[in-house]
């Protein structure tokens, strides 16, 4: 147990020193990246790449694909973000991130429609998550302000600034303010130099603090500009002598080129043209040095993927012949195995066939004799029951004769319909073994049995609308509805006053999706039913309806029940 325990600790102490490891890594990285050393940022993320998963890896291919972007690789960077937008482990902040790098190279390579896609789906992205907002929002906002203003919708593009200014002053955003602040500054270009020009200190501003010295560089080539293009060179020159007394500061030689070069431009713009040759001459140097730093990081990154791909692809070899080869063995294995079991189970089931084939004869003609005689016993059952039935139905008349009281007289004849109305039931449903309670009755055959059987039996002569859909019910269902329809007509028969005219009665059945309505009525003009709430027509009535568990509605002795319809 203590070993058990020593080995987890162990385990859980390296996993966790991986983890603070990886994220520690991670951090460093965006340090550099921030303030512009994408040079080593990409050398340690080519040294470490291969030390981690899938997951983590995928974190340092995302960044990477901004420093190449950064670094003017854009064949690279894109190809790179196909790869991980095609990896299946790719997590959706890491789709996120790569949809907004996208979305400035298509910008970049004036690609407009593909950049507005890529905007698209990592607004999507946001949409889903609110939580990775913090982190990322600021960014995206001030991606898609650039595209905006690129397509000539400055009004927009400022707008957008504006909120990405806002939600960065609201989550600390430090990293991004200053971005933000340019892209202010830019955004009043030609409109308001004041507020440009306010715009670009803050942004240098906000710099400083951070010691981000490219971006002060960067940030003085702009004021120069600002004064520059308005032809104030002393002011212009002031700002840009700046930006060289630290351009040493900085490892970014596109950014060093740059400086030199406005340099050299407002010299000329100056009629010094030596000085201006001079700037010139280091500007192009640089420029020159980039490219050559450009051309060696490409010619390195082919070499690593060239390398990467040939060492996936011996990897996949070895793991093919690998697992074809323990594929061969354990087919031959179990072939090997297959064909004993089957030799073995052969000469057994030859030993076995002849007893079952015994066995199964002699239970055939049990089963045969066992089912004959259920059959008969089922019939002879189904028989009794309907003898039983009768004999009740005549002990009930031999009673309704010896009666002498006119009101038991009656009694007896309502009983005898009822008892009748359950006879009738049997009569459509006979029982057997190949028989079980799923078995239907058409209500429209039942239904008219009923009447007919009133119709035979009553004193009082009426006539009879049917207007029943084809409806089937189970026993139980078919019974109750029977008995409920037997009291409405008796109770119609009896109570019903319709003047000189002739009983009529209507019964209308109709079936919806979910359930059955039943209306009755008749021509009856005074309504009676037999003067008593608590009467036994009226309480077998309600019983029924209960029993089909539905409701009903009366209006004088015009019913309308309403029931659940179940499909069998």
């Amino acid at each position: 147990m203590r070993i058990y325990f020593s080995i987890f600790l162990i385990w859980l102490q390296f996993f966790c020193f991986g983890q603070n490891s990886f994220q520690s890594l991670k951090q460093d990285l965006e340090q550099k990246i921030v303030y512009s050393d994408f040079k080593t940022a990409l050398a340690i993320i080519n040294k470490n790449r291969e030390n981690y998963g899938d997951l983590k890896r995928n974190d340092l291919d995302v960044i990477k694909t901004k420093i190449l972007t950064e670094f003017g690789l854009y064949d690279e960077a894109f190809k790179l973000s196909q790869n991980l937008l095609a990896n299946s482990e790719i997590t959706d902040e890491q789709k996120l991130k790569i949809h907004v790098e996208r979305a400035l190279i298509y910008e970049i390579n004036d690609n407009d429609k593909s950049c507005l896609s890529e905007l698209n789906k990592a607004e999507a992205i946001l949409l889903k998550h609110p939580e990775f907002k913090i982190k990322n929002y600021t960014n995206f906002l001030i991606r898609k302000s650039s595209y905006y203003r690129v397509n000539g919708f400055s009004k927009k593009a400022y707008k957008l600034a504006l909120q990405a200014k806002k939600y960065a002053e609201s989550v600390n955003d430090k990293v991004n303010m200053p971005v933000v602040e340019l892209i202010l500054g830019i955004g009043n270009r030609r409109t308001n130099p004041e507020a440009e020009l306010q715009h670009y200190n803050r942004a240098l501003h906000l710099y400083k603090k951070l010691n981000h010295y490219q971006a002060v560089i960067a940030t003085y080539e702009n004021l120069s500009y600002f004064y520059f293009s308005k032809g104030e060179y002393k002011m212009a020159n002031t700002f840009i002598d700046s930006a060289i007394a630290i351009s040493s500061k900085s490892n970014v030689l596109n950014y060093k080129a740059d400086v030199f070069q406005t340099k050299s431009d407002i010299l000329e713009k100056q009629n010094k043209t030596d000085s201006a040759l001079y700037y010139y001459k280091i500007a192009a140097e640089l420029y020159r040095q980039y490219n050559g730093e450009q051309r060696d990081l490409k010619i390195k990154e082919l070499e690593i993927e060239y390398n990467f791909d040939k060492e996936r692809s011996e990897k996949q070899l070895l793991k093919k012949d690998i697992k074809i080869t323990r594929i061969l063995n354990t087919t031959l294995f179990i072939v090997v195995l297959i064909l004993a079991f089957f030799t073995w189970q052969i000469r057994k089931n030859k030993r076995k066939i002849e007893i079952q084939k015994q066995k199964i004869s002699e239970n055939n003609i049990a089963l045969k004799t066992n089912v004959e005689e259920k059959q008969f016993l089922v019939q002879e059952l189904n028989h009794r029951v309907k003898n039983n039935l009768a004999v009740i139905l005549s002990l009930i008349d031999f009673q309704k004769d010896q009666a002498k009281n006119k009101n038991y007289k009656t009694i007896f004849d309502d009983l005898h319909q009822r008892i009748k109305t359950i006879t009738i039931a049997h009569e459509f449903y006979s029982y057997s073994v190949n028989h079980n309670d799923n078995d239907l009755i058409e209500a429209s055959d039942y239904v008219n049995k009923i009447i007919e059987s009133h119709q035979n039996s009553a004193l009082r002569a009426f006539r009879y609308i049917n207007d029943i859909e084809s409806v089937y019910l189970n026993v139980d269902k078919i019974l109750s509805l029977g008995l409920l329809i037997n009291e409405l007509v008796t109770n119609s028969i009896k109570h019903a006053n319709s003047g000189d005219e002739r009983l009529v009665i209507h019964f209308e059945l109709k079936k919806t999706a979910n359930e059955i309505q039943l209306n009755y009525s008749d021509n009856g003009t005074v309504f009676c039913f037999e003067n008593e709430n608590n009467s036994l027509g009226l309480l077998i009535i309600e019983g029924m309806v209960k029993q089909l568990k539905g409701n009903y509605t009366r209006e004088k002795a015009n019913y309308k029940i309403v029931f659940p319809y179940v499909r069998l």
